[in-house]
């Protein structure tokens, strides 16, 4: 809390400054771009596999390919709330 009240109280030509600094802990918009892009690949690979490559013809298919994965992650966050739950 002291540390944001301290730059509250800068002038504006520090703040900048700051800010600028290479140094600085606040990043830039493109230092991380290679992990943004290991988030997306999967989905954009999924994507196209899915509506390009495998085209589904039932609303069934469409459906199981969609519920599937969800299903997968609601047991995986239902089993860390339980782990979690029992650490406490």
């Amino acid at each position: 809390m002291s540390d944001q009240s301290d730059f509250n109280d800068e002038v504006l030509k520090d703040k900048l400054e700051t800010l600028l600094d290479e140094e600085n802990v606040i990043k830039k918009w493109n230092e991380g771009l290679l992990i943004k892009s290991l988030i997306l690949l999967p989905i954009i690979i999924f994507t196209v596999g899915l509506f390009i490559v495998n085209r589904p013809e039932k609303l069934t298919d469409i459906l199981f390919v969609f519920l599937y994965p969800v299903a997968l992650i609601l047991i995986g966050l239902i089993l860390l709330f339980f782990m979690r739950s029992k650490l406490q």
